[in-house]
C-alpha cells in the first residue's frame, strides 16, 4: 500500500469504487444542506472547501483523465460523441421523468391539474437537457424545505458536457499532437483565474465564468496527468508535503491551484496504488453517476415528509434509497445503453468509413 505507484494502461485501477466515494461525499455535503436549512452550514473540511466542493473537483480530476484517454483511444469523433452523449443523456432523461412524473405531484402542494397544466413543469425536459435551467423548480414542489429544488445537483453537468465538446474540438483541431498542448489545458484557466483574483475582476464574473475557471483547472489537469503519465508516479509521502503547501497558501487565490495539485495526486495514488484484496471492488457497478443525480430528490422528499430528520438519520435513510435508485439505473438504463455507443457511432458516420488514426503522432515530447 505504501509502494510507489505508476499508471498503468488498461482497467486495473480504482477509478470506480473512487468514484463511488466522491458521490458519496456529495450526498453527505448535501445532507448537511438540506437537513440544516442552510448550505453554508455543510462543513468545511480542508481550509474553506467542503465535502461536495471536494468531491466534484475530483470527479473532474479523474474526468479529465479518463475522458482525454477515451479520445486518444477512439481517435474519431463520432466514436468519441457516441460514448460521451451515452453515458450523460439516457440516465439523465429518465432522471428528469422520475421527477417530474414523481417526486414532483408527491411533493407539490398545489392540486394536480394545476400542476400538471403549469410550463414549470411540462417544459422541464428541454430545459435540463439543454442545461438552460438545471434545478428543476416545479410549481408547489418542497415548499416547507428551505430550497425548492428538485435536482439541485444537476448544474454541474452543463460544465461537463462543455469539456467533452471541448476535448474533441482540441482533438479535431490537432491539439493534441503535443504533450505540452495538454499541459496548456491546466495552465492557461490556472493563469486566468490568478489573475482575475489579483486584479479584482473575478467580481464582474457571472457564476458561469467562475464555474467555467474553477473546472477547467481540475479537468485540464487531469487531462495532464494523463499526457504525461508515463514519466509521473506517485507516493503517498508525498501527500503530506502536498497538503502543507495548500496550508500555506490558504489565504490567498493560489490555493485554488494548489488544492486540485494535492487532490489529482491523491485521485491518482489512489487509483493505482496495489491493493490484492480489494481488487474485488474493481468490478462493483458504476453507479456513481445515479447516485449523484438521484440522491437530491430523494433527500428533499425525506425531509419534507420528516422535517425534524437530523443530517445524519437523513444520510442513514436516503443513501440507501439513492444506492436502489443508481443500480436500478445503471442495470436498465446505462450500461444497456453504453453498450450502443458502436451502433451509434457507426450510425453517425452514415456510410463514410472510419477516419485513420494513427494513435503514435499524438502526445508527442
Amino acid at each position: 500500500m505504501f509502494q510507489t505507484v505508476k499508471i498503468r494502461e488498461g482497467h486495473d485501477n480504482f477509478f470506480t469504487p473512487l468514484r463511488l466515494i466522491f458521490a458519496s461525499l456529495v450526498v453527505i455535503g448535501h445532507a448537511f444542506a438540506i437537513a440544516m436549512r442552510d448550505p453554508t452550514l455543510e462543513p468545511q473540511i480542508l481550509h474553506h472547501y467542503t465535502f461536495s466542493y471536494l468531491a466534484v473537483n475530483m470527479f473532474f480530476i479523474a474526468s479529465g483523465f479518463l475522458v482525454t484517454k477515451s479520445m486518444l483511444y477512439r481517435g474519431d469523433a463520432a466514436g468519441f460523441t457516441s460514448a460521451r452523449a451515452l453515458r450523460i443523456f439516457p440516465a439523465l432523461i429518465v432522471h428528469v421523468l422520475f421527477v417530474m412524473l414523481i417526486i414532483g405531484p408527491m411533493s407539490t402542494n398545489l392540486p394536480l391539474r394545476e400542476f400538471f397544466s403549469s410550463p414549470d413543469w411540462y417544459l422541464q425536459p428541454l430545459k435540463v437537457l439543454t442545461f438552460y435551467e438545471t434545478a428543476m423548480f416545479m410549481p408547489g414542489t418542497f415548499a416547507s424545505n428551505a430550497e425548492q429544488m428538485g435536482s439541485a445537483p444537476l448544474w454541474t453537468l452543463r460544465y461537463e458536457v462543455l469539456a467533452y465538446i471541448g476535448t474533441l474540438a482540441i482533438f479535431m483541431l490537432g491539439l493534441m499532437r503535443k504533450k505540452w498542448m495538454v499541459l496548456a489545458q491546466f495552465i492557461l484557466p490556472a493563469i486566468a483565474y490568478l489573475v482575475f483574483y489579483a486584479t479584482g475582476w473575478v467580481d464582474y464574473l457571472p457564476a458561469t465564468g467562475i464555474n467555467l475557471l474553477r473546472f477547467g483547472i481540475a479537468y485540464g489537469l487531469g487531462a495532464t496527468i494523463y499526457a504525461y503519465r508515463k514519466r509521473l508516479s506517485f507516493n503517498w509521502l508525498v501527500l503530506p508535503l502536498l497538503l502543507g503547501l495548500t496550508a500555506l497558501t490558504a489565504k490567498t487565490p493560489l490555493v485554488e491551484i494548489t488544492m486540485n495539485i494535492f487532490i489529482a495526486y491523491f485521485v491518482m495514488w489512489a487509483a493505482y496504488v496495489k491493493i490484492p484484496r480489494l481488487n474485488w471492488t474493481q468490478k462493483l457497478s458504476d453507479t456513481s453517476y445515479g447516485i449523484y443525480i438521484y440522491h437530491w430528490a430523494v433527500m428533499q422528499m425525506l425531509f419534507q415528509w420528516m422535517p425534524n430528520l437530523s443530517v445524519l438519520a437523513l444520510f442513514a435513510i436516503g443513501f440507501p434509497i439513492t444506492v436502489i435508485l443508481a443500480w436500478l439505473s445503471w442495470t436498465f438504463v446505462e450500461k444497456p445503453m453504453l453498450s450502443k455507443k458502436t451502433w451509434l457511432a457507426n450510425k453517425w458516420r452514415s456510410k463514410r468509413a472510419r477516419p485513420i488514426y494513427d494513435p503514435k503522432a499524438v502526445l508527442l515530447d
